[in-house]
């Protein structure tokens, strides 16, 4: 039972990872223009600043959670702290989910703690919002899956938010959603009860099953002419089998590099720093609970009366949190690093690893077993200070981008030229690449370089109005006589390189300021 000491430290800890979200306007998160610009698109497909460039298309694909909860926003907020609140709610709910799955497998919630400075978790910066969104949503789902599996007679309503949860954990990120399958599949390995029951069972699962069939068909089975627009020809879907292109990463390069792949978006190394001692805190925890004899036998800690294991499935009966963390771990390990069109695959099964790993420990008893606690919270509270004063710190960074873009007319066609991504100005994600971004998300039109028509976003470019660029790692391979003609407007971070240096030749400056520089065509000019 929880104290009233303890719930007012959670209540701090939830403000608090709530506080970095609105330390600045401008979030250091590598994909997130994109998808800012993506979310304006589909809260206003009939705005003529997008429509004349872009559909929206209401199909099955796995990012609609982040897409239709923006949209809902937008409604009563402007876009970006829209943006803001999503994702500050999606941070907090990081440890409740947290708290209810580790109370569904028999454990103590409090260890939710461990789970707070794993809401900034490296794919947050690296700008993945909707698989950002998806982790919590994955926590409550598998919360949901063991109480429906588990029980003999489920409570009712467990089938419903089993099955909810699952469509959730499907429509903000279809790679989590096959996780969660596989954690699904062996809880019922290990809890089944003859055809019947699976089958019985199974029905909730059923709708989240049918959005991912119709999801995967068009995605990976169905072919699409040469006509349709998308973000590339080859990207319009993933490809059959035989061509996905799939590379694996040796599991000793995955595992050594885990630490920064979990908590290492920033330069100096201080997220890193304190994961090392998040993992010092949590290894204390575990050397408590083997060595304090306080502390009540394993198997039976979850519920009252529950017999000791006897024989393998009732062995993993009684330790389904660390079944299911192991589970996570070896999808990180069995899982390609990329697939055509998708990068980065097998490390995002990691942070469901870590927040899993306190299910090994044991309900903390005694003042001295309750230390790793007050430590994780302070190491928690830390990780919340740390990551705001660097989204604070960032906003120096950005300088006057929200000024040069002010300049712009609305509507037209932008090319972004990212000389300078932002790498070693206190984060190590390229936080500039896609900034050019905020000129349709502040001024709407379309970019150069979008990711539109990708497969899993329900945003397509209208036919033949995709226009050329370089690509967004290349823009010194810029060509004004082959690209430069289709944009109204470029905008520069650095000093021009490469075919860029034409640039002046046939565009005058419109504003310039810190590292921006805003060009406009010169056959436009008044």
């Amino acid at each position: 039972m929880t104290s009233r000491l303890e719930r007012a430290a959670a209540a701090l800890l939830l403000c608090a990872v709530a506080a970095p979200f609105f330390a600045g306007r401008f979030l250091p998160l590598l994909d997130l223009p994109q998808h800012l610009a993506i979310a304006r698109v589909v809260a206003h497909p009939g705005d003529p600043l997008f429509a004349r460039y872009y559909a929206v298309e209401l199909r099955v694909t796995p990012y609609w959670g982040y897409y239709a909860a923006m949209a809902a926003l937008q409604r009563l907020l402007p876009v970006e702290l829209a943006n803001r609140l999503l994702l500050a709610a999606c941070a907090v709910a990081v440890p409740l989910a947290l708290a209810g799955l580790l109370q569904a497998v028999g454990r103590d919630p409090r260890w939710a703690v461990l789970g707070v400075p794993l809401a900034f978790h490296t794919n947050l910066f690296f700008g993945f919002t909707t698989f950002a969104l998806s982790v919590p949503a994955f926590l409550w789902a598998l919360g949901a899956a063991v109480r429906l599996l588990r029980d003999a007679r489920p409570g009712r309503g467990a089938g419903a938010a089993a099955g909810a949860a699952s469509a959730v954990v499907f429509l903000c990120h279809a790679q989590t959603y096959l996780l969660l399958g596989l954690c699904v599949l062996a809880l019922f390995a290990v809890h089944g009860r003859g055809l019947g029951w699976s089958a019985r069972r199974a029905l909730a699962f059923l709708p989240s099953l049918a959005l991912f069939a119709v999801w995967a068909f068009d995605a990976f089975l169905r072919p699409h002419g040469a006509g349709v627009a998308g973000h590339t020809p080859e990207w319009r879907n993933y490809g059959g089998a035989g061509g996905l292109g799939a590379v694996w990463e040796p599991p000793l390069e995955l595992l050594r590099r885990a630490p920064e792949r979990l908590l290492g978006a920033f330069d100096d190394g201080s997220d890193l720093a304190l994961g090392g001692a998040l993992l010092g805190v949590y290894l204390l925890a575990l050397l408590l609970g083997l060595s304090l004899p306080a502390v009540a036998s394993r198997a039976g800690e979850g519920r009252a009366g529950e017999a000791r294991p006897n024989g393998f499935r009732a062995f993993l009966r009684a330790h389904p949190g660390e079944l299911l963390c192991l589970l996570c771990l070896a999808a990180a390990l069995g899982t390609p690093f990329q697939i055509a069109g998708q990068w980065y695959l097998a490390p995002r099964y990691l942070v469901f690893a870590a927040l899993l790993a306190p299910a090994f420990l044991r309900a903390p008893r005694g003042r001295l077993a309750r230390l790793p606690l007050a430590l994780a919270a302070v190491v928690g509270l830390a990780a919340c200070v740390n990551t705001a004063l660097h989204v604070r710190a960032f906003q120096r960074e950005v300088g006057p981008l929200a000024e040069v873009l002010e300049a712009a007319p609305p509507g037209g066609r932008l090319l972004y030229l990212p000389f300078d991504t932002g790498a070693g100005g206190g984060f190590r994600l390229w936080p500039f690449l896609h900034a050019g971004c905020y000129y349709q998300v502040l001024r709407g039109g379309d970019v150069g370089f979008s990711f539109a028509g990708l497969p899993s976003l329900p945003v397509v470019y209208r036919p033949g109005m995709q226009a050329p660029h370089p690509y967004e790692w290349r823009p010194g391979d810029f060509d004004w006589a082959r690209m430069g003609p289709s944009y109204d407007l470029f905008l520069a971070r650095g000093a021009l390189q490469g075919g860029a240096r034409a640039l002046p030749a046939h565009a005058e400056v419109l504003a310039a300021a810190g590292p921006w520089t805003l060009w406009r065509r010169r056959s436009l000019a008044p």
